[in-house]
């Protein structure tokens, strides 16, 4: 009954909200470097069967040069392994940053960085681009407080296989892949580590807050901290689904079509999901370009940008699996492990403020403590600097670090 009311709450609330705009013989270290945003496909795909084997261990890693890598730092490009929504072994790739010098007793304090929406192709993928958020300047601040900063790609981006966008279980397992992985490719990284993300690596962050420490139990999850995470997209999607068949269509519909193929991408890697069977003709046709365009590219107005609800919904259609997919994988019903950050900016216009105030509500109403602040004058890209105080203060805490 509680759950119910809280959906219908939640519903309520973000009606209005915007989407996202945001051991094998094969283990080898590569000594030549590579320039970051650089064509690897060698690199990202290895022999099928250098695949198998325990998940957080590493296929092959090489050292990262040129801009834009983390300064202060040795840069580091990883491929390891993890294990997909239907516990297949998957290769994931990602980049790991080490400051320079000698670690602290205990080896240097982790942080695993969720990425936001780039795509679901495999261009997308943030080692290979060095796009989406946080920046290269934003990790560099945290290897100047002493950080180690590892960045995954996630499951199939930039990897062979379907990319699970906003699948939280999946999402959480690269996080926590290459917390254990980042200690092979330097021993001098510790085994203790924060999960951190923006936008969709919020979303991730918060998955990896429920499951990790189960995951990887060799490697200690002290804690999560999400910056304008993703949520309650199913009630988003059932908002745009009424403004079709609804006179006051425009109203509350959201800026979700360019998000819509993603959704369905990574919908289809945990359920054999037919999206002919509440996308218009027009949509299904433009469904392929997610498959080779990044998150810029389908806001194009050319492209999913330019179409309304209308355009990408039949009035008639059967959105009901996607809908489960969506609600699955809403974080607001997380049980947390460990403690809970969330920052939010209040003039966020890509994950509202009113989306994550609901999302955090519900988390309280379910008897979870979760940190929670606010921050004025700040929108979606601005939250990474303007939290920055905030979040290294709670981290340092969580490591036990005094300045």
């Amino acid at each position: 009954m509680r759950t119910g009311i809280l959906r219908a709450v939640a519903a309520a609330v973000v009606a209005c909200s915007a989407l996202v705009t945001t051991s094998c013989a094969g283990d080898t270290a590569d000594a030549a470097g590579v320039a970051l945003g650089t064509p690897q496909s060698d690199f990202y795909a290895p022999p099928a069967e250098a695949v198998p084997g325990r998940h957080g261990s590493v296929i092959r890693t090489r050292a990262l040069t040129g801009v834009p890598t983390v300064r202060g730092a040795s840069n580091h490009l990883v491929l390891y392994r993890s294990v997909d929504a239907r516990n297949t072994p998957v290769a994931v790739s990602g980049t790991l940053a080490v400051p320079a010098g000698a670690p602290p007793e205990g080896g240097w304090p982790l942080v695993v960085w969720g990425p936001g929406t780039s795509g679901v192709a495999d261009d997308c993928a943030p080692s290979r681009t060095g796009g989406s958020s946080p920046s290269a300047d934003d990790q560099a601040r945290w290897v100047a407080a002493g950080y180690a900063v590892a960045k995954t790609d996630y499951q199939g981006l930039g990897t062979p296989g379907p990319h699970g966008y906003l699948i939280g279980d999946t999402e959480q397992r690269a996080m926590a892949d290459l917390a254990t992985a980042a200690r092979e490719v330097d021993a001098s990284v510790g085994t203790r580590w924060v999960a951190m993300g923006h936008s969709q690596g919020g979303h991730a962050a918060l998955f990896a807050a429920g499951a990790a420490a189960a995951w990887t139990p060799e490697s200690p999850l002290l804690g999560a901290v999400a910056l304008a995470p993703v949520s309650h997209i199913g009630e988003q999607v059932r908002m745009a689904k009424w403004t079709v068949g609804n006179p006051l269509g425009k109203l509350g519909a959201g800026d979700i079509g360019s998000f819509v193929p993603l959704l369905v991408r990574g919908a289809q890697t945990v359920t054999e999901l037919d999206p002919g069977r509440f996308l218009t003709g027009r949509a299904v046709e433009l469904l392929p370009s997610a498959d080779t365009e990044c998150a810029a590219a389908l806001r194009d107005s050319s492209r999913w940008g330019g179409l309304s609800p209308r355009e990408v919904f039949t009035s008639d259609g059967d959105l009901s699996e996607l809908l489960r997919v969506l609600d699955d994988n809403d974080p607001s019903g997380v049980r947390f492990t460990v403690p809970v950050l969330v920052l939010q900016g209040r003039d966020d216009l890509t994950v509202p403020l009113t989306s994550t105030d609901a999302m955090v509500a519900e988390q309280q109403l379910r008897g979870q403590t979760v940190d929670y602040r606010k921050f004025d004058d700040t929108d979606h890209s601005a939250i990474i600097g303007a939290s920055f105080t905030d979040a290294l203060g709670w981290v340092d805490t969580r490591f036990g670090i005094t300045r």
